[in-house]
């Protein structure tokens, strides 16, 4: 085993100091690691239960796919990706994988990084592979940490995510060059489950204490959101965004992420933009509606002081006066935050 695990260092370490070179010289160098790739993915099978291996192995690739882009060609990432996707989906080896503390995870966040570069490539190649790595994310890895306070696989599996949404939108929304500003929001959605699976787990995070992650998934969002709209498409608009802004209100009422307060207000307010209208007359109601420890007096109030600005600055008085008034009546009325 030492041995073995020696070898793959040595190894990655030789295609490092490639990964600069000349187009000349990483052909040769790949030329010459032919016997070698093929040694080691027969190991990969014989050490799949071994998390030091593995992780080893999937260090390689990683090394490999960086640094031969071009050299390996699609049809040999087709391969070893589907090879993968094949191994870790059963059930038994992903539990065994992350149970076995931090070194099984390291094996899954190798995993997930591997997929991260896959999933950022334009070819229409890879793009075959997406329902089976959502898959994996959301069906096999997903539920094993979701209810984790904590996990090292969490960060790079929603970075995964993130990279899926951002550089695969078409997979679930149809854009042109039209409506690609997102001004109808009547785009038509693909692959609903998948995305609505996804935003779910997004949603999931934000109610949970970890704060890196929150933050981490906050930002990608509004990343989203720069780059496509995401806020403005039809089916987030109507299924998605007040659920969102709830739990967004929620997390500056409870204080629960408050070293964010200003991240989550501007969040609030992006989200807010898209129709103010309705942030005003229909989600604020709602929202106070379901406020059992309020009375009736108190909501109305609440309502009427929350003026109905449309620029940050302003905006984001009105949601600090909202929720400092919120929690004053919630004191007042002995009703524990």
């Amino acid at each position: 085993k030492s041995n073995i695990l020696w070898v793959l260092q040595v190894i990655c370490g030789l295609i490092e100091n490639v990964a600069d070179g000349s187009t000349r010289t990483k052909q040769v160098s790949y030329k010459s690691l032919q016997s070698t790739i093929s040694y080691i993915e027969s190991l990969f099978h014989l050490y799949l239960q071994d998390s030091a291996i593995t992780e080893n192995i999937l260090d390689f690739y990683l090394c490999l796919f960086s640094a031969f882009r071009i050299q390996i060609g699609h049809p040999f990432v087709q391969k070893t990706i589907q090879n993968f996707l094949t191994l870790f989906s059963s059930n038994q080896v992903m539990e065994f994988t992350l149970n076995e503390c931090s070194s099984g995870c390291k094996v899954i966040e190798k995993l997930l990084q591997l997929l991260q570069q896959v999933v950022q490539e334009p070819s229409s190649h890879f793009k075959a592979f997406l329902p089976s790595t959502i898959n994996l994310c959301l069906c096999q890895i997903y539920p094993l940490v979701a209810e984790r306070p904590s996990s090292e696989v969490k960060p790079p599996l929603f970075e995964l995510l993130h990279k899926i949404l951002l550089h695969n939108y078409r997979y679930f929304f149809k854009v042109n060059v039209v409506n690609s500003l997102g001004e109808s929001g009547n785009e038509k959605i693909e692959n609903e489950q998948h995305f609505t699976k996804i935003m779910e787990a997004y949603g999931q995070s934000f109610l949970q204490p970890d704060i890196v992650l929150f933050k981490q998934n906050l930002m990608s969002l509004e990343t989203l959101n720069n780059k496509w709209k995401l806020y403005y498409k039809g089916y987030f608009k109507s299924v998605m965004l007040f659920q969102f802004l709830s739990v967004l209100l929620k997390t500056l009422i409870y204080k629960t992420h408050n070293l964010l307060r200003e991240e989550i207000i501007s969040t609030i307010y992006n989200m807010a933009l898209v129709d103010f209208n309705s942030f005003y007359t229909v989600f604020l109601p709602h929202f106070l509606q379901n406020m059992e420890n309020l009375d009736a007096n108190q909501k109305s109030a609440l309502l009427r002081n929350f003026k109905h600005d449309t620029d940050l600055h302003s905006f984001a008085e009105s949601i600090q006066r909202f929720v400092s008034d919120l929690r004053y009546y919630c004191l007042c009325t002995n009703t524990v935050l």
